[in-house]
């Protein structure tokens, strides 16, 4: 017991990184230069905790200040597939009412994330679930690139729309600069107005460019000359060993015939392996095998890990609000942050 808050500050950012780089569930949108990307293109309002307990950081809680009428609360970060809070192994589930309470002194309400269901029992507070998803994970340990292959059914012919990139003259390569990324943005652009997607600005995609280096992110243009089918921007995670599809940018003009989410994913998880990742990530998705994007992630190998969002309430009055919120027609979850994935 005995544990405290600590907001972010520059005197503790390394215990951040380093508590981010250790945990078992870390991700690469936990650390901080996510965080400084999110603050200065989209003016988010971030508030990062950082739960300890005998001086040693045991936890660390991405968030953003929100306030909905009179109740000002804590909401998940935006635009990120993982904005989950993080434990440290050791942290006695049951303990978890007190660290919750010192939020409680502060904020009305705290809308969150977690990824291992037990830890809802301990919360200590009123909470009902905020949504239904997950993560699309391929484990290329149980999944190597060969056996993903051996396993295609023939009859739905990823083989075929692989191959007919590389038997069209088609070829993958990497940028960097600035030109291309808009390139990049052009087609991302297009491709989520047709799905009815979020779209990030242009402005988004050149910060990433800017602040991330060949090690923490991979752009790849899949083009033949003038002709762009598509490409894929990746983000990494080497203390975990993980990458991340995050964005595709696809021609969805071209003849029907080009399936370039099939050649894109192929050839990352192709680098994945061979650049020692063990996991890939292929996006944010809810548990829903008739939908095509969970289809060919499927198809893939990549399994459904569930999320478990929820709103924490701290006071009997911000609860009895958000039932009567929800009882209203049309009536929304207090806390729901949306994300642009790899669709």
């Amino acid at each position: 017991m005995g544990y405290y808050l600590q907001e972010l500050s520059a005197e503790n950012t390394e215990d951040w990184e380093e508590f981010n780089n250790r945990c078992a569930e870390g991700t690469f949108f936990h650390n901080l230069k996510w965080k400084s990307v999110l603050e200065s293109v989209l003016n988010a309002d971030l508030k990062y905790w950082i739960l300890q307990r005998d001086q040693k950081t045991v936890g660390i809680f991405p968030s953003r200040e929100r306030r909905i009428l009179f109740s000002k609360g804590l909401d998940t970060i935006p635009h990120s597939e993982y904005n989950n809070i993080l434990l440290d192994d050791n942290v006695n589930p049951q303990d978890l009412g007190e660290a919750f309470s010192l939020f409680g002194s502060k904020y009305s309400f705290f809308s969150l994330s977690v990824r291992k269901q037990t830890l809802l029992d301990h919360i200590g507070y009123d909470h009902y679930p905020s949504g239904n998803t997950g993560n699309m994970i391929l484990d290329l340990q149980q999944k190597p690139p060969d056996s993903i292959w051996e396993n295609f059914p023939a009859k739905k012919g990823q083989r075929k729309f692989i191959r007919r990139f590389d038997e069209k003259g088609f070829t993958i390569h990497e940028i960097r600069r600035q030109e291309d990324i808009r390139t990049f943005y052009q087609y991302y652009a297009e491709n989520l107005m047709r799905i009815n997607g979020d779209l990030l600005p242009l402005i988004f995609f050149q910060k990433l460019l800017e602040t991330f280096s060949p090690n923490e992110m991979r752009v790849t243009a899949l083009a033949k000359g003038d002709i762009y089918a598509g490409g894929l921007l990746t983000f990494t995670h080497p203390a975990r060993k993980t990458a991340y599809f995050q964005y595709l940018s696809l021609n969805r003009s071209l003849p029907n015939t080009y399936h370039p989410t099939y050649y894109l994913f192929w050839e990352g998880l192709n680098w994945a392996w061979s650049n020692g990742y063990e996991k890939i990530s292929l996006g944010q998705q809810k548990l829903d095998p008739s939908n095509a994007r969970f289809r060919i992630k499927a198809d893939f190998g990549a399994e459904h890990v569930p999320m478990y969002p929820r709103v924490v309430l701290f006071s009997k009055a911000t609860s009895l609000l958000y039932r009567m919120k929800k009882s209203l027609p049309g009536g929304k979850n207090p806390g729901t942050s949306h994300i642009n994935r790899a669709s």
